[in-house]
């Protein structure tokens, strides 16, 4: 099973913003709310993993990928601890020092209520001996809050788009040890769409209206593109920055 992607990529930003709804007129407005768009696979086994621990990794993984990227103790209260529990106990000490694998919203903005929209899917594969690879392929759509509605001159102005390609390796078995049995990082990416510029600088998400940057200035609309579809390719230029 995967969330359904959405293909459209039409913006209509005439469309009058409604804080209660913030995605109406962009791409991501039919896509999943929060975490009920993050659809696990069915578990197999996979080489010498049953498909109960196959099930017990996904299930890992999805919780830390939420943890990281949607949930507002982390990402707006900036709670490591929450994400760093998932991970292996020799993964968790990066997990609190790298701002890079984790949304961290900046000072001062806060989401809306609404939940973020999301899209893409979620796979495993096996990986060297002892570790399952599972690759985590999401477009989401952050919505900010703003004192002045009046100031919003269009719908993008308070939504941000993050494009993930996200890796987790899973260890276990005796090729390691203890300690180093569970959930880690791999090789991951990610890419920025309708944001502030400078926040980004120190890896923080902020609202693109705090800039007044031209939407999708440096970005072709093959890359806008992509930034709402995670079914194509990963987007090259460095969004509206």
């Amino acid at each position: 099973m995967r969330a359904p992607a959405t293909a459209p990529t039409v913006m209509d930003t005439r469309v009058k913003v409604d804080l209660a709804k913030p995605f109406v007129g962009t791409p991501a407005a039919d896509w999943s709310d929060g975490e009920a768009g993050i659809v696990l696979p069915a578990a197999t086994a996979v080489n010498d993993f049953s498909a109960q621990k196959v099930g017990q990794a996904l299930t890992t993984a999805r919780e830390a990928f939420i943890a990281a990227f949607l949930d507002r103790r982390v990402i707006q209260d900036n709670n490591v601890e929450v994400l760093a529990a998932l991970y292996a106990p020799d993964a968790r000490q990066d997990q609190r020092e790298d701002p890079g694998n984790r949304v961290r919203i900046a000072p001062g903005f806060r989401l809306l209520p609404a939940s973020p929209k999301v899209t893409g899917s979620i796979s495993v594969e096996s990986g060297e001996k002892g570790e399952l690879k599972i690759r985590a392929n999401y477009s989401i759509a952050y919505a900010f809050d703003i004192d002045d509605p009046r100031r919003i001159e269009d719908v993008m102005d308070i939504v941000a788009v993050v494009r993930f390609e996200w890796q987790f390796i899973y260890r276990d078995g005796s090729t390691f040890e203890p300690s180093s049995r569970g959930l880690w990082n791999g090789d991951s990416t990610s890419h920025y769409y309708s944001m502030a510029c400078k926040p980004l600088e120190q890896d923080m998400l902020a609202p693109s209206y705090s800039e007044r940057n031209l939407h999708g200035r440096g970005a072709s609309d093959e890359d806008v593109a992509r930034m709402f579809d995670p079914s194509k390719p990963m987007p090259t230029s460095e969004g509206n920055c």
